[in-house]
C-alpha cells in the first residue's frame, strides 16, 4: 500500500508552472500509487460547480485518468475552495473527506486536516468561516449569477494580495492541535495551509504534526508505504 498527500497548489490556470508541476507530478507519481488525498486549497478560488473554464475540464480529466489507472482519489476542502461539491469530485473520480478526518485502521493514528480551523487566535478568520460554512450562507452565494460570484472572487483575490504585504500567516494554535488530536485518539495530525512544510512537535506534548508545502517554489509531498512512518518529500520539476 503506497499514499501520497499534496495541498496548497492554488490551482489558477491552465500554463503556469505550477499546473504542469501538478500534471508531472500525477503522470510519475500518482499513477504509480494506490491512494492520492488532496488537502485543501487545491484551487486559488472556487465559485462553484457549475462554472468550468479551460483549468477545471483539464484538470477533471488528467484526475480522471489517474482514478481509472486504479488510484484511489480524495479531496479535502480547504479555506479556498469549501465551495467545492459532489458534482465536480465526481466529474474528477474523488471521494470527499470531512475535515478533519481520521485514516482508516491501521493508520487511525493520523489525523487529516487542511488546518484552517485550528487557527484559533484569528479570531476574524474564524468568523467568516462558520459564516461562510453555513448552509445559508453557501446557498445564498451560489444562487447569485456566475458573473456576479467571479467579481467576488477576483476582488477578494485582491484583497488577499493587497494584505498579505504586511500580514503574517497566523500558524495553528498549538493547544487547539493537542485538543483535536485527543479528541480523536490521534497521534500524528497532517496538515497544510501554512506553507511550512516539516515534522514538528506539538508544544510539550507527545503529539507531532507533520506540514506539506504550498506549490509556488519548493513542492514538497508525504509518501506512506505500507503504514511506516510518513516521510517528507520533495518534488523534483524540469523548469
Amino acid at each position: 500500500m503506497k499514499q501520497l498527500f499534496i495541498s496548497d497548489l492554488h490551482l489558477q490556470a491552465l500554463d503556469p508552472p505550477v499546473t504542469q508541476h501538478f500534471f508531472h507530478f500525477l503522470d510519475l507519481y500518482a499513477t504509480q500509487t494506490d491512494q492520492l488525498y488532496i488537502l485543501g486549497d487545491f484551487f486559488e478560488y472556487w465559485i462553484g460547480d457549475d462554472f468550468t473554464s479551460e483549468l477545471t475540464e483539464a484538470v477533471s480529466q488528467r484526475l480522471k485518468a489517474v482514478k481509472e489507472s486504479g488510484t484511489e482519489l480524495f479531496f479535502m476542502a480547504g479555506n479556498r475552495d469549501f465551495l467545492l461539491g459532489e458534482d465536480y469530485a465526481k466529474q474528477c473520480g474523488m471521494q470527499l473527506l470531512p475535515d478533519p478526518y481520521v485514516m482508516p485502521a491501521p493508520q487511525q493514528h493520523i489525523l487529516l486536516s487542511h488546518g484552517d480551523y485550528l487557527c484559533t487566535d484569528d479570531t476574524e478568520y474564524l468568523k467568516f468561516r462558520q459564516l461562510s460554512r453555513s448552509q445559508e450562507w453557501q446557498h445564498a452565494f451560489l444562487s447569485k449569477p456566475l458573473t456576479d460570484r467571479i467579481a467576488f472572487a477576483q476582488q477578494a483575490r485582491q484583497q488577499s494580495k493587497e494584505s498579505q504585504q504586511d500580514y503574517k500567516l497566523i500558524d495553528l494554535n498549538d493547544s487547539a492541535i493537542e485538543e483535536t488530536l485527543r479528541e480523536y485518539q490521534c497521534q500524528l495530525l497532517i496538515h497544510g495551509h501554512t506553507h511550512h512544510p516539516g515534522l514538528r512537535g506539538v508544544a510539550e506534548s507527545e503529539f507531532n504534526r507533520l506540514t506539506l508545502s504550498d506549490w509556488d517554489h519548493n513542492i514538497f509531498y508525504i509518501e506512506i508505504i505500507d503504514n511506516a512512518q510518513p516521510q517528507l518529500k520533495q518534488l523534483t520539476c524540469s523548469s
